[in-house]
């Protein structure tokens, strides 16, 4: 009935314990630290922490960027290349913790659960601290070789634009994270942006915003053709507002008008909760 999962982000550890697949019956979050055994052992505290009140949970942890078979991470808001989070976590809890990429944790939870469900192709778009994503291709999740998932944010939509701390130029996260949304208006919150949004300010840094986001969504419009397109992440949590905008501008680009008019622009069911739902279900998918 209950599972833990851990949502390891560029800015902040989430936990939380999920009842009957849904349900999160109990959270804490906490800053995430840039060293790596420093982040081992705050999931180790938080899950000890949580098993306190419900013993004998699985847990299972969604993390920030790529990571093999081996538990090898390369996360570039933390900082991160190669780090062996799945050796460390080993070591602490003395027996092997289940761990995914957090974008595809966070597909699988809309997949099984939200607003993909059912769908045969998907695209979920997670905009936060960076931005993550995932793909689904004939009702599964796309993989690449070596089961590898793909990073969406990091596809270029600027040709020889900002550099990025994965080593490229021009990525689309370097424009349309929301962290980006957060420089633009001077290091405000993002809280503190839609608020001045909703009020009729800031309108010329939203719009250039929104235009990137849709920059890359209508990229991906034009490779996958997908039945609908879901935002989750970070930014979902300021309401209609972020969804409504992203679908306007993208209704009027051609990916839209001439060669996907179908396609759905919604919100992601789980918001910011989907990895944390995704690295239960994985929880519970072990033995």
């Amino acid at each position: 009935m209950y599972a833990i999962g851990v949502d390891v982000g560029g800015t902040t550890v989430k936990l939380g314990c999920v009842k009957d697949g849904l349900h999160i019956v109990y959270r804490e979050k906490r800053q995430s630290p840039r060293d790596p055994q420093m982040m081992a052992q705050t999931i180790f505290s938080m899950v000890s922490i949580a098993q306190q009140r419900y013993p004998g949970v699985k847990v299972g942890i969604s993390c920030a960027g790529s990571m093999d078979s081996n538990g090898q991470v390369t996360a570039n808001h933390l900082g991160w290349v190669s780090v062996p989070l799945g050796a460390m976590i080993y070591e602490l809890f003395n027996r092997p913790i289940p761990m995914e990429n957090d974008a595809m944790c966070a597909l699988a939870a809309e997949h099984i659960y939200g607003t993909l469900n059912g769908c045969t192709t998907g695209i979920l778009i997670t905009l936060g601290t960076g931005i993550g994503g995932g793909i689904i291709v004939g009702g599964v999740p796309a993989r690449g070789n070596m089961g590898l998932h793909g990073e969406v944010g990091h596809m270029i939509t600027h040709a020889d634009g900002r550099r990025c701390n994965c080593g490229q130029q021009g990525c689309w996260e370097m424009y349309a994270a929301a962290s980006k949304l957060r420089e633009a208006a001077g290091g405000m919150s993002v809280r503190e942006v839609m608020s001045n949004v909703r009020a009729g300010k800031l309108l010329d840094i939203w719009g250039n915003y929104i235009h990137e986001v849709v920059i890359g969504l209508s990229s991906l419009m034009m490779i996958f053709i997908p039945e609908i397109i879901a935002i989750g992440g970070g930014l979902s949590n300021a309401g209609d507002i972020v969804i409504n905008a992203i679908r306007s501008e993208l209704e009027e680009t051609s990916a839209f008008r001439i060669f996907n008019p179908t396609c759905r622009i919604v919100s992601a069911h789980f918001q910011n909760d989907a990895g944390i739902l995704g690295a239960a279900a994985l929880a519970s998918m072990m033995e």
